[in-house]
């Protein structure tokens, strides 16, 4: 009787411990203005350790949203989550006060994309730039490396 009460207490300690593919990044976002730019930092974005980003601008007037599409090639996902740094950089803008809105968009595999907004903030610009629209990310920073021994999914994801 006590065997089969520790298997199930270890069972349910086993389970409650998240793997270790599951990275946990903050999804920390800051916003950069200067000379009529706004630079856009999204450090440690979770997404999945196979994907390459996509990310889009979308400027109405003085709202501006910011899409982190998760893309996959031939291959598709992997089994692991890994932390992005994500970067866009605005420029061109008229002075005056700016809504940016950052979005992660993830694939549903049906056809179908999920929207997740990130933030919203609200941001002075001042000063005169040149137009312009320019996008970077950074797969797999290192805050996404496990602790833990790797697994074929994570040992697969830091050699791609």
């Amino acid at each position: 009787m006590k065997t089969a009460f520790f298997a199930i207490v270890a069972a349910i300690a086993i389970l409650a411990t998240p793997p270790a593919w599951a990275q946990e990044c903050s999804e920390e976002v800051v916003l950069e203005t200067f000379d009529g730019t706004i630079v856009m930092h999204h450090r440690e974005a979770l997404f999945n350790c196979c994907a390459y980003l996509e990310i889009e601008v979308l400027q109405d007037s003085f709202d501006i949203g910011i899409f982190e599409w998760e893309m996959f090639g031939e291959e598709g996902p992997c089994y692991c989550m890994c932390c992005f740094a994500a970067q866009a950089t605005i420029r061109g803008l008229p002075s005056g006060d700016y809504t940016v809105s950052v979005w992660k968009v993830h694939d549903n595999f049906d056809g179908t994309w999920t929207h997740e907004l990130i933030g919203t903030w609200i941001v002075p610009v001042t000063g005169h730039s040149t137009a312009s629209v320019e996008t970077s990310y950074e797969a797999c920073i290192y805050t996404a490396i496990p602790d833990e021994p790797g697994t074929w999914g994570t040992i697969k994801a830091l050699f791609r």
